[in-house]
């Protein structure tokens, strides 16, 4: 019984050892066709691909042109606000001198008492013209004075309508450069989506090309490999017979020797099983000698700890002298109308006191002697520095149409020189702050 069903089973393992192949023939066909398939359909997702990336460009194209001209318009904000305060500048300047003028004429003319005047000028004349010209000469005093009042509220109205179209335009500005983040953001959203899409498409090309190379080459293997195995099919239908044969001589031998092999297993078995029953004992009485010698002795450890302490010391911050003198106008809650990215509206963000309308950078010395405030060539702490339109300083110049201002950190008088924070367009970091070390000498400065 046994002999036969070795027998089968070569005969079978010979029977069955050619059918991988054809089988492996048939997978690579289909494999084909599916990798066919796939191919068309990445073929059109590249036509929609390139839809959408065409589509996208022409919309960065439209978006990137409302970004320049938001651009413009904005630029163009900024050049009419830059002029709105140098008018407002001068303005103030004026209004402050014919005050000045206004009070000095009152105290000589005394505008209010106008006929004790003419009386006085009447009894102290020597003769009837002199009475004439000292009449004259009042009348024509007080109506300057009256014409200087009427102009001073001409001005005064003035600074305001320009105060009101200042902060209008100011608004507009800040408008104009929400809608340009906004439009920034968006651009840069559609290019990152773009290139998302050309990357995804780019790998799927690059998939889908390699896929086909190796389908062709699969398909190549495959035909070969199923001529192959056809022959060999041949071949083996011819040597079956005497494989069969053969089979039948190998399978008695083996049966043979299975026979003989399990006689001597069965021998070696019962050898073992003597040896084991001899070594039990001596196991055991070595085992019971080694627990005792294991539990006859111990040590133990105890860890130790350290401590260490540190100490924190604090150093005070020192603080700007601020000088409180004279009748200021107080601007601390007037906000900051000044431009975003101008050198004024930098300072006028770290001072607080500094005015809301002074002007360009060039005007602010006069501007702030007109609300009060203390301007000299003294350098300190917390003071602002002014310079003049184009004014060089080491390797450095003003812009020659505007000036410039920025903020004074500290002074050094040993070398004369201070240490500045900044901002403008033309900085690093328009809004601030950009420091800076320069020479103190030959610049006007406004204390607080």
């Amino acid at each position: 019984m046994k002999k036969s069903l070795l027998s089968a089973l070569l005969v079978c393992t010979i029977a069955v050892s050619a059918v991988p192949s054809i089988a492996l023939a048939d997978n690579y066909d289909q494999q084909i066709q599916e990798k066919d398939q796939k191919i068309s359909d990445l073929q059109g997702k590249q036509s929609d691909v390139q839809t959408q990336i065409d589509g996208l460009t022409s919309e960065i194209a439209t978006v990137s042109e409302k970004v320049k001209d938001l651009e413009a318009k904005q630029d163009q904000l900024n050049k009419d606000t830059m002029k709105l305060q140098e008018k407002i500048a001068t303005l103030k300047v004026r209004i402050a001198k014919r005050n000045e003028v206004i009070k000095s004429q009152a105290r000589d003319t005394q505008v209010k008492g106008q006929a004790t005047n003419y009386v006085s000028a009447v009894l102290e004349a020597d003769s009837l013209s002199d009475v004439v010209g000292r009449v004259q000469a009042m009348s024509t005093i007080v109506k300057a004075n009256h014409s200087l009042m009427e102009q001073q509220k001409a001005d005064e109205k003035a600074v305001e309508e320009k105060v009101k179209d200042n902060e209008t335009k100011v608004a507009e500005i800040q408008t104009n450069q929400k809608e340009l983040e906004a439009q920034k953001n968006e651009i840069a959203n559609k290019q990152a989506e773009l290139n998302v899409v050309k990357a995804n498409y780019a790998a799927e090309q690059a998939t889908a090309e390699q896929d086909k190379s190796k389908l062709k080459k699969q398909q190549e293997e495959a035909k070969a490999e199923q001529a192959r195995v056809l022959k060999e099919q041949q071949e083996a239908a011819k040597a079956q017979k005497a494989e069969q044969e053969r089979q039948a001589q190998e399978a008695a031998k083996a049966q043979k020797a299975f026979e003989e092999s399990q006689a001597k297993a069965a021998k070696e078995q019962a050898e073992q099983t003597k040896a084991s029953a001899e070594s039990s004992t001596s196991t055991e009485a070595s085992s019971s000698a080694s627990e005792e010698s294991s539990t006859s002795s111990s040590a133990t450890t105890e860890p130790k700890t350290e401590a260490s302490s540190t100490d924190d010391t604090k150093t005070p911050e020192p603080t700007l002298p601020i000088n409180t003198g004279g009748n200021k106008v107080d601007h601390t809650g007037s906000g900051n109308m000044y431009a975003v990215g101008q050198c004024t509206w930098y300072v006028k963000n770290v001072a607080p006191w500094a005015g809301t309308y002074w002007g360009n950078g060039c005007q602010w010395g006069a501007s702030a002697a007109a609300d009060g405030f203390q301007v000299d060539g003294s350098p300190a702490p917390g003071s602002i520095v002014v310079f003049a339109q184009g004014q060089s300083v080491g390797t450095w110049n003003a812009d020659p149409s505007y000036g410039h201002v920025a903020y004074v950190q500290s002074y050094n008088a040993s070398n004369n020189t201070i240490t500045i924070t900044q901002g403008g367009m033309g900085f690093p970091t328009p809004t601030g702050p950009n420091t800076a070390t320069l020479s103190a000498a030959g610049l006007q400065y406004i204390h607080p």
